[in-house]
This record gives C-alpha cells, structure tokens and sequence, in this order.
C-alpha cells in the first residue's frame, strides 16, 4: 500500500503542484482590489489550461483510490 501513496505523491500531486502553484500564486499577486479571487481567477490566461490538467489529475487520483481501496479490501 506504500508504494501506491508514494506513486501518487510523486507521479500525482507533486508535478501538479510544483508547476501550477506557483503559476497561480503570481496571478493571484496580480489581483486588483475591486475583483473578487474567484473573478480574477477566471480572467487568467491559464485558467482552462489548469482546469483541464486538474481534472486529468482527479481521474488519474481516483483510479489510485480505487487501487488503494482494492489493497484495503474496503468495498467501493
């Protein structure tokens, strides 16, 4: 079961985060006062783009949920 959370960390989450954090962060310095976070989010250039690799990232992350409960023996 280790070496499923260690692949996920490390084939999932890390190269997710490490590159849209600190995207995201830089946009979000951007952000004038009169935009709310969600408004100014949405008019960022690579939004779609993160949504779309977020979402990529979530099917990818739920198949190692399933994998795990597999190896748990907990039922789906």
């Amino acid at each position: 079961m280790g070496g499923v959370a260690i692949a996920l960390l490390n084939k999932g989450l890390r190269p997710f985060l490490a590159k849209w954090h600190p995207l995201l962060q830089t946009w979000e310095a951007q952000r004038p006062p009169h935009l709310s976070l969600k408004e100014h989010e949405r008019n960022w250039s690579q939004e779609a783009k993160l949504r779309h690799e977020l979402e990529a990232l979530r099917r990818d992350l739920e198949q190692y949920a399933n994998a795990l409960a597999i190896i748990a023996g907990v039922e789906q």
